[in-house]
């Protein structure tokens, strides 16, 4: 399917826009990088970032896990 023709992945914006010490955003998991170029990506390009998101809260989760542990 064309690009032009597909339907646009939404961004993944909560409205929570706090950027957090990891320089993420703590409602989206994206850096300002990746949330000032979404309009302009293609696609292929939203699923990169997305699969990154996917990535990053699982990082995140694991790390709070063993915050939560006291490790």
């Amino acid at each position: 399917m064309d690009e032009d023709k597909s339907e646009k992945i939404i961004t993944p914006c909560t409205k929570e826009c706090v950027m957090n010490r990891e320089g993420y955003c703590t409602g989206c998991l994206r850096d300002i990088r990746e949330i000032a170029d979404w309009a302009g990506m293609t696609n292929k390009e939203r699923q990169r970032v997305m699969a990154k998101l996917a990535e990053r809260k699982a990082a995140l989760l694991r790390s709070e896990k063993v915050r939560a542990s006291g490790a």
